[in-house]
Protein backbone atom coordinates (compact mmCIF):
# COMPACT_ATOMS: atom_id res chain seq x y z
CA UNK A 1 0.00 0.00 0.00
CA UNK A 2 1.74 3.10 -1.04
CA UNK A 3 1.88 6.38 1.20
CA UNK A 4 -1.18 8.44 -0.41
CA UNK A 5 -3.60 5.48 -0.20
CA UNK A 6 -2.31 5.16 3.83
CA UNK A 7 -2.98 8.91 4.63
CA UNK A 8 -6.30 8.67 3.05
CA UNK A 9 -7.34 5.41 4.77
CA UNK A 10 -5.93 7.59 8.21
CA UNK A 11 -7.69 10.31 7.16
CA UNK A 12 -10.95 8.42 6.97
CA UNK A 13 -10.60 6.38 10.00
CA UNK A 14 -9.85 9.14 12.43
CA UNK A 15 -12.90 11.53 11.10
CA UNK A 16 -15.40 8.10 11.26
CA UNK A 17 -13.99 8.44 14.95
CA UNK A 18 -14.28 11.83 15.84
CA UNK A 19 -17.78 11.50 13.93
CA UNK A 20 -18.99 8.38 15.82
CA UNK A 21 -17.69 10.06 19.31
CA UNK A 22 -21.04 12.04 20.07
CA UNK A 23 -19.91 15.40 17.82
CA UNK A 24 -16.69 15.78 19.25
CA UNK A 25 -16.15 18.07 16.73
CA UNK A 26 -18.21 20.86 18.08
CA UNK A 27 -16.65 23.29 20.53
CA UNK A 28 -19.42 24.92 21.96
CA UNK A 29 -22.84 24.07 22.86
CA UNK A 30 -25.39 25.28 25.67
CA UNK A 31 -28.38 24.31 27.47
CA UNK A 32 -31.60 25.48 28.53
CA UNK A 33 -34.17 24.71 30.67
CA UNK A 34 -37.57 24.35 29.34
CA UNK A 35 -39.46 25.44 32.00
CA UNK A 36 -42.17 23.20 30.72
CA UNK A 37 -44.46 23.52 34.45
CA UNK A 38 -46.60 20.87 35.96
CA UNK A 39 -49.53 18.62 34.92
CA UNK A 40 -52.11 18.51 37.51
CA UNK A 41 -55.26 16.53 37.36
CA UNK A 42 -58.66 17.62 38.41
CA UNK A 43 -60.84 15.79 40.44
CA UNK A 44 -64.85 14.87 40.21
CA UNK A 45 -66.85 14.08 43.59
CA UNK A 46 -70.50 13.88 44.40
CA UNK A 47 -71.23 13.31 48.47
CA UNK A 48 -74.73 13.34 49.77
CA UNK A 49 -76.35 14.33 53.48
CA UNK A 50 -79.67 12.34 54.78
CA UNK A 51 -82.33 11.96 53.08
CA UNK A 52 -86.10 13.27 54.60
CA UNK A 53 -89.50 12.43 54.27
CA UNK A 54 -92.27 14.91 55.36
CA UNK A 55 -96.20 13.92 55.22
CA UNK A 56 -99.02 15.68 53.92
CA UNK A 57 -98.88 18.20 56.82
CA UNK A 58 -95.07 18.56 56.27
CA UNK A 59 -94.04 16.61 59.56
CA UNK A 60 -90.55 14.70 58.78
CA UNK A 61 -91.66 10.42 58.85
CA UNK A 62 -88.77 7.91 59.68
CA UNK A 63 -88.80 5.58 56.04
CA UNK A 64 -84.86 4.80 56.55
CA UNK A 65 -84.43 1.62 54.55
CA UNK A 66 -81.91 0.74 57.93
CA UNK A 67 -86.19 0.44 59.55
CA UNK A 68 -89.02 -1.54 59.13
CA UNK A 69 -91.28 -0.86 56.96
CA UNK A 70 -93.78 -0.45 60.31
CA UNK A 71 -92.34 3.03 61.55
CA UNK A 72 -94.87 4.43 58.83
CA UNK A 73 -98.21 3.98 57.20
CA UNK A 74 -99.60 5.68 54.18
CA UNK A 75 -103.02 6.33 54.04
CA UNK A 76 -105.46 7.72 51.30
CA UNK A 77 -104.72 11.17 51.35
CA UNK A 78 -100.95 11.06 52.03
CA UNK A 79 -98.65 12.76 50.05
CA UNK A 80 -95.20 11.96 51.22
CA UNK A 81 -92.20 14.12 49.91
CA UNK A 82 -88.50 13.40 49.84
CA UNK A 83 -85.78 15.76 49.80
CA UNK A 84 -81.99 15.12 49.75
CA UNK A 85 -78.81 17.49 49.77
CA UNK A 86 -75.69 16.85 47.35
CA UNK A 87 -72.67 18.88 47.07
CA UNK A 88 -70.92 18.40 43.43
CA UNK A 89 -67.75 19.07 42.84
CA UNK A 90 -66.08 19.13 39.60
CA UNK A 91 -62.14 20.54 39.09
CA UNK A 92 -60.16 20.39 35.46
CA UNK A 93 -60.59 23.28 32.71
CA UNK A 94 -62.09 20.68 30.64
CA UNK A 95 -64.51 18.84 32.76
CA UNK A 96 -67.84 17.43 32.07
CA UNK A 97 -69.58 15.00 33.74
CA UNK A 98 -73.19 14.16 33.82
CA UNK A 99 -75.78 13.40 36.93
CA UNK A 100 -78.13 10.88 36.48
CA UNK A 101 -80.36 8.49 39.04
CA UNK A 102 -80.26 4.80 39.00
CA UNK A 103 -82.82 2.44 39.51
CA UNK A 104 -86.38 3.66 39.90
CA UNK A 105 -88.91 3.03 42.84
CA UNK A 106 -90.66 -0.14 43.00
CA UNK A 107 -94.60 -0.67 44.20
CA UNK A 108 -96.76 -3.15 45.03
CA UNK A 109 -99.55 -0.33 45.13
CA UNK A 110 -102.23 -0.54 42.90
CA UNK A 111 -101.47 1.64 40.06
CA UNK A 112 -104.49 4.00 39.88
CA UNK A 113 -104.50 4.13 43.70
CA UNK A 114 -100.68 6.45 43.75
CA UNK A 115 -98.59 8.41 41.85
CA UNK A 116 -95.11 8.15 42.31
CA UNK A 117 -93.09 10.95 40.69
CA UNK A 118 -89.14 9.44 40.18
CA UNK A 119 -86.26 10.98 41.82
CA UNK A 120 -85.65 14.69 40.15
CA UNK A 121 -82.46 16.19 40.64
CA UNK A 122 -82.44 20.35 40.44
CA UNK A 123 -80.09 22.62 41.05
CA UNK A 124 -79.60 25.84 43.83
CA UNK A 125 -81.93 27.58 40.46
CA UNK A 126 -84.66 25.10 39.91
CA UNK A 127 -82.76 23.51 36.71
CA UNK A 128 -83.17 19.88 36.45
CA UNK A 129 -79.48 18.20 36.09
CA UNK A 130 -80.99 14.90 35.47
CA UNK A 131 -79.03 14.19 32.26
CA UNK A 132 -77.27 17.71 31.77
CA UNK A 133 -74.14 18.31 30.84
CA UNK A 134 -72.46 19.84 34.10
CA UNK A 135 -68.88 21.61 34.11
CA UNK A 136 -66.89 23.40 37.21
CA UNK A 137 -69.21 26.43 37.31
CA UNK A 138 -72.20 23.72 38.39
CA UNK A 139 -70.38 22.89 41.37
CA UNK A 140 -72.23 23.25 44.57
CA UNK A 141 -75.24 21.83 46.39
CA UNK A 142 -78.07 20.43 44.57
CA UNK A 143 -81.18 18.71 45.94
CA UNK A 144 -82.68 15.30 44.84
CA UNK A 145 -86.64 15.16 45.55
CA UNK A 146 -89.31 12.20 44.96
CA UNK A 147 -93.18 12.36 45.55
CA UNK A 148 -95.46 9.73 46.58
CA UNK A 149 -99.17 10.27 46.65
CA UNK A 150 -101.56 7.95 47.55
CA UNK A 151 -104.79 9.07 45.87
CA UNK A 152 -108.03 10.05 47.87
CA UNK A 153 -110.21 8.32 45.84
CA UNK A 154 -109.09 4.85 46.66
CA UNK A 155 -111.68 2.68 45.91
CA UNK A 156 -112.63 0.22 48.98
CA UNK A 157 -109.32 -1.64 50.72
CA UNK A 158 -107.23 -1.33 47.58
CA UNK A 159 -103.78 -1.29 48.42
CA UNK A 160 -104.25 -2.19 51.53
CA UNK A 161 -100.83 -3.04 53.24
CA UNK A 162 -99.15 -1.96 49.66
CA UNK A 163 -95.61 -1.36 49.65
CA UNK A 164 -93.60 0.90 47.64
CA UNK A 165 -89.44 0.95 47.75
CA UNK A 166 -87.40 3.85 46.96
CA UNK A 167 -84.03 1.98 49.23
CA UNK A 168 -82.15 0.90 45.65
CA UNK A 169 -81.80 4.25 43.95
CA UNK A 170 -78.55 5.57 43.96
CA UNK A 171 -76.61 8.47 42.18
CA UNK A 172 -73.97 8.53 39.69
CA UNK A 173 -71.53 11.29 38.60
CA UNK A 174 -69.71 10.47 35.32
CA UNK A 175 -67.46 12.26 33.59
CA UNK A 176 -68.29 12.76 29.56
CA UNK A 177 -65.99 11.92 27.32
CA UNK A 178 -64.38 15.20 25.49
CA UNK A 179 -65.54 16.01 21.88
CA UNK A 180 -62.65 15.05 19.08
CA UNK A 181 -60.63 17.71 18.70
CA UNK A 182 -61.08 19.06 14.68
CA UNK A 183 -57.70 20.49 13.44
CA UNK A 184 -57.50 23.76 12.30
CA UNK A 185 -57.42 24.44 8.55
CA UNK A 186 -54.14 25.22 7.46
CA UNK A 187 -53.32 28.47 5.75
CA UNK A 188 -52.21 28.33 2.33
CA UNK A 189 -48.91 29.06 1.86
CA UNK A 190 -47.62 32.51 0.51
CA UNK A 191 -45.48 33.99 -2.22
Amino acid sequence: MNKMAKGALAIGIGSAMLLGGGGTLAVWNQTQAANAGQIQAGDLELTTQPGVWTNAYGTVVDLDPTNTVADYKVVPGDVLTYSQKMNVRLTGDLMQAKLSIQNVPTSTFVAQNVTIDNVVVKDAAGANLQNAILKPVNSGEVTASAKFTFKQDTDLRSSVAALADFKNISYKLDQQALPPVTPAATPAPTK
